[in-house]
């Protein structure tokens, strides 16, 4: 009697994980970041970061990299000089939103995060704060939430930098 509940337990307990799992979707997220060279008139004054600390980022495996077109145009542009690029494979659980992947690029001083939202519609947030050298220490802050479509390229835009973003379903 009493091993038969075990296996009744453990029954249920397998049911309700394939349950919690089924619900969970993996994305590839790209992001491509690059900076404007292009003058503007606009006047920027941060001078200390608004992110907030971030007690735990996702643990994102690497993916492939499919925007590598876009960033050598980008490239070979002389508006905008892409300085970051990377692609990652994510998990988001149906209407939740992933735990912020690390976004930060020391050497020139990029710094942030973008999570994925899961819902009826697919969302980016991004935080990216960015001071390119000769800057004065003022700081450029990239702060978006965007819809987005599935194996779509989405640009995020800012005077100063801007960041290119796609979102694709893994099987």
């Amino acid at each position: 009697m009493r091993n038969g509940l075990k296996i009744q337990f453990a029954v249920l307990l397998v049911c309700f994980n394939s349950l919690a799992v089924a619900d969970q979707r993996w994305f590839q997220v790209e992001l491509i970041v690059f900076k404007q060279q292009a003058p503007n008139t606009e006047i920027f004054e941060q001078t200390t970061t608004q992110i907030g600390s971030i007690n735990r980022y996702a643990q994102a495996s690497a993916g492939n990299k499919t925007l590598q077109y876009t960033y050598n145009r980008l490239k070979s542009t002389r508006s905008y000089r892409p300085f970051y690029y990377k692609s990652w494979r994510i998990p988001v659980a149906d209407g939740g939103i992933s735990l912020p992947i690390d976004v930060s690029e020391p050497e020139v001083d990029l710094n942030g995060w973008i999570k994925i939202q899961r819902g009826n519609l697919l969302h980016v947030i991004a935080d990216l704060e960015f001071s390119p050298n000769g800057s004065n220490g003022v700081i450029y802050r990239l702060n978006e939430k965007r819809r987005v479509l599935l194996n779509e390229v989405h640009y995020l835009d800012h005077p100063k930098f801007g960041a290119v973003v796609k979102v694709s379903p893994l099987n």
